[in-house]
């Protein structure tokens, strides 16, 4: 393919291009789309599972992680302006930027052993929630058919379809618990502070000793990165959502027939020529490309918004009724105790609560697949050139039998004893928090030494990018304190 390319910025989409009104902004948020897919995966294993249990015996006092996840959308942000104006993924860059491509190795290597480990829970969680939602079977043999489900439906979907259910999950759940708060008419004086007051409680309370020894065994600051790691974009949706621009046909793909193989082109021009030669430098282009960014604007920012409020609900529903009761789901346990968030409204709102329980964590299977395999196919394509020759249909099939392969076993595992919430809590600290932190600062670092002058970030943005860093950075400190 030549690689002596120059490039003009398509039109943006017609809705940018009209005047400001409410209409005009209201069809802005048809643009959230691979957004629901990280708000899936996000309030699925992460908010029914750790939220509330930290919301019982934290009470209202780390709401502040929810706030400080801002830091990882800014990263997701910065990292995928780069592709939008590109055209490169930026696991390309690293692949040829870094010494022995030493980024993505790490990425690969956090992958390998850590997807395994959220495959086991999920297969877990997923398992005990069907037993207990029909009444019979075992557990284990739920989650693996419905894993294979989920799985079987990546391979033979289309990614609109995964879109579009994902986005309906999100909405079932966040409403059962938004509206489950409402009922409960909290003290919104007592709780605002919260979200930004940097503390952590010093031990756990006496009736978690008493009554839940087990829980004790793991810190306070692990729970507080693995529960912040649930919040993030992780580095497996992070580098999946380079993959999904593509197939959205987002900034510099708009009106591409071809994205994957566009990109392909521009990453050949980068590696012949050493840096970026084919972007346009008028201003009339760097306004287009301005504008062609607004999609991605638009999408993180409600994904945080929708993962926010549900997250706070969870937590603060935990807080006031699991707490209260010294109710501490366990791991026998972790969905089941948790359904007073519901019934405490009504009774017959349990099947309600059954329902969204079932569509957060198979969509966070669904979505968590999609995402893993975008994920490794982008972090190796041009480190491994073999892969770049298989169909992409072909290697999520590889991946997903190896995610089979491994997480079965470790869910036998950790039906004889093994904790799934420790298991959990550290795969998120390391994919949703430590590997976002190294992400953040090796993007920051390259692209702005890759892109022409004209569309580096400026100060305030590089500002902006460092801060979130910091912000995923806090919770670090308390293993200190």
């Amino acid at each position: 393919m030549p690689t002596d390319l120059h490039v003009t910025y398509p039109e943006p989409p017609a809705v940018i291009k009209e005047k400001p009104s409410l209409k005009k902004y209201l069809r802005y948020l048809l643009f959230f789309g691979p957004g629901a897919i990280v708000a899936s995966v996000t309030i699925g294993q992460g908010q029914l599972i750790l939220g509330p249990q930290i919301g019982a015996w934290a009470g209202f006092s780390l709401l502040w992680l929810i706030s400080i996840n801002i830091g990882s959308f800014i990263i997701a942000y910065m990292s995928c302006r780069f592709t939008m104006l590109s055209g490169i993924s930026l696991m390309d860059l690293f692949a040829i930027k870094t010494k022995f491509s030493w980024l993505n190795c790490l990425f690969i290597l956090i992958m390998i052993i850590f997807i395994p480990i959220f495959t086991g829970t999920i297969i877990t969680s997923l398992g005990q929630s069907l037993a207990w939602i029909f009444g019979f079977g075992h557990y284990l043999i739920w989650g693996i058919s419905f894993c294979v489900l989920a799985g079987a439906l990546v391979v033979l979907g289309r990614y609109k379809v995964l879109e579009y259910t994902q986005a309906f999950f999100v909405a079932v759940l966040a409403v059962g618990a938004i509206i489950s708060i409402i009922w409960l008419q909290p003290n919104w004086l007592e709780i605002l502070p919260n979200y930004f007051l940097i503390d952590a409680p010093a031990d756990f309370p006496l009736w978690v000793y008493e009554q839940y020894p087990s829980v004790t065994n793991t810190s306070i600051p692990l729970y507080m990165l693995g529960y912040l790691g649930t919040l993030t974009i992780t580095i497996i949706t992070l580098v999946g959502y380079l993959g999904w621009i593509k197939v959205k046909k987002w900034g510099i793909f708009e009106h591409q027939h071809d994205p994957a193989a566009f990109s392909q082109q521009c990453f050949n021009s980068f590696q012949k020529e050493g840096k970026i030669t084919y972007l346009p430098s008028s201003t009339e282009e760097r306004k287009k490309a301005r504008q062609l960014l607004i999609p991605i604007k638009m999408d993180l920012s409600i994904a945080f918004i929708v993962i926010a409020i549900v997250s706070s609900a969870y937590m603060i529903a935990g807080a006031l009724l699991l707490g209260p009761n010294q109710l501490l789901p366990q791991d026998a346990k972790l969905i089941q105790d948790q359904v007073i968030i519901f019934e405490h409204m009504a009774d017959w709102l349990k099947p309600l609560f059954q329902i969204g329980v079932f569509f957060a964590l198979f969509g966070t299977v669904y979505a968590g697949f999609e995402a893993a395999s975008r994920m490794l196919f982008e972090t190796s394509r041009n480190l491994i050139k073999p892969i770049r020759t298989i169909p992409y249909k072909k290697f999520t099939m590889v991946i997903f039998l190896y995610l089979l392969a491994t997480g079965i076993p470790l869910s036998i595992v950790m039906s004889m004893g093994v904790s799934v919430l420790l298991m959990l809590s550290i795969t998120l600290m390391f994919t949703g928090v430590i590997g976002v932190i190294i992400y953040g600062s090796g993007s920051l670092i390259l692209t702005q030494k890759a892109l022409p002058d004209a569309y580096k970030l400026g100060p305030i943005g590089v500002a902006l990018v460092i801060f979130g860093i910091i912000c995923l950075a806090l919770p670090l400190l308390f293993f200190f304190i």
